[in-house]
């Protein structure tokens, strides 16, 4: 019974007094520069995001009884061998396309969007199936922006 009273009371705390007093909603504001951040935030790694195993747990080895294994399945550190597999130089090419991808995008959130525009648009015509979804977007948003940054100042010019 005491739970029950208690959430009623919170209710009514929560709740506005009268109808009239909803609050105020938020002023709009660009939804491209909050593309473009999240954008970058994406497009910034961790330097061993690709190592990591995915969707694969702790793993255990049980034990062998039987004649000693001794030091004969140990790799030998003084032997040649590959310094990296296919694998991570694919992730290396990666970071770099996004590396250059991330410093258009640092262009456009800038508010430079002309010069970010040339440098999408670069991109996409050097690396046309790496993430061909954020790069069309980018391209779109920056388009965008340059709208709204020509529109801005024909308003000023007309009100005086």
């Amino acid at each position: 019974m005491k739970t029950i009273l208690t959430a009623v009371i919170a209710a009514m705390l929560v709740m506005p007094a009268r109808a009239d007093e909803k609050a105020a909603p938020a002023p709009a504001k660009s939804g491209w520069s909050d593309f473009f951040k999240n954008l970058k935030s994406t497009l910034a790694q961790s330097a061993v995001g690709g190592e990591r195993k995915k969707g694969r747990g702790a793993q255990g080895v049980a034990a062998v009884r039987g004649a000693g294994q001794g030091k004969k399945n140990i790799a030998d550190p003084n032997e040649p061998g590959l310094m990296g597999d296919a694998r991570s130089a694919k992730v290396k090419k990666e970071m770099g396309y996004d590396l250059e991808l991330e410093s258009a995008v640092d262009q456009v959130a800038a508010g430079k969007p002309e010069d970010g525009l040339k440098a999408l648009e670069k991109f996409k015509a050097a690396h046309p199936k790496h993430r061909t979804a954020d790069v069309d977007k980018a391209i779109e948003g920056a388009k965008a922006m340059i709208a709204e940054k020509g529109s801005a100042p024909a308003d000023e010019a007309v009100k005086p």
